[in-house]
């Protein structure tokens, strides 16, 4: 089955002064009367169900997650640390696979802002094809606009199928300088942080 996990223990360090650790970003209403979080709960919501809608986060936010969002407790994941994006999606990956070995995991953060709800809802209902058919790791690329050093760049391979291509290598935050240069060649795309894939690596083949 398709699970969402959203990523939602961010301590409230970016964003300052409107952001800070009581009160992150993704629970701020930055647009509209919804926060954040809310915003990308009822984002996924057309492809995947409430009640496999997963939060991972830490002590300090269940109980404000449990006043925003209708979210069963049993999905609500809380991390014994506070680690990087890496250990949370780990964490609900283990969680996941007790309940679904062969889960699918739909892995977004909770503060994002994002136009556009269909062409957000065919790219992902594309990427859980190509996930489960395929067999890959799928993350999501955006077009850049600017030379950002805030964000992560993906170098863009092999078509795979329309609208689909390997990934040939990942390059995490260069300076404005080197980010310049990386739009200039124009096969780089801001890596999202958005991705798809199997719970179970052994289900998985490495693209």
């Amino acid at each position: 089955m398709i699970y969402a996990v959203i990523l939602s223990g961010g301590l409230g360090l970016r964003f300052w002064p409107k952001s800070r650790k009581n009160l992150p970003k993704q629970f701020l209403k930055v647009l509209g009367e919804k926060t954040m979080i809310e915003n990308t709960v009822e984002r996924i919501s057309n492809i995947i169900p409430n009640d496999r809608i997963c939060i991972v986060t830490n002590n300090i936010y269940v109980d404000k997650i449990n006043e925003i969002l209708k979210i069963k407790s049993s999905n609500i994941f809380k991390e014994p640390l506070n680690k990087e994006t890496a250990s949370c999606i780990g964490l609900a990956a283990i969680k996941l696979l007790k309940r679904d070995f062969e889960a699918t995991m739909v892995v977004l953060p909770s503060d994002h802002v994002i136009e556009g709800q269909e062409e957000f809802e065919r790219a992902i209902v594309k990427a859980i094809d190509v996930a489960q058919d395929g067999d890959y790791l799928v993350t999501f690329g955006i077009n850049p606009t600017r030379p950002e050093s805030g964000y992560g760049y993906i170098e863009v391979g092999d078509t795979i199928e329309e609208g689909v291509y390997k990934v040939k290598r990942f390059i995490e935050k260069p300076n404005v300088d080197v980010a310049a240069s990386l739009i200039e060649k124009g096969n780089f795309l801001w890596n999202s942080g958005m991705f798809v894939w199997r719970a179970d690596p052994r289900l998985t083949k490495v693209r």
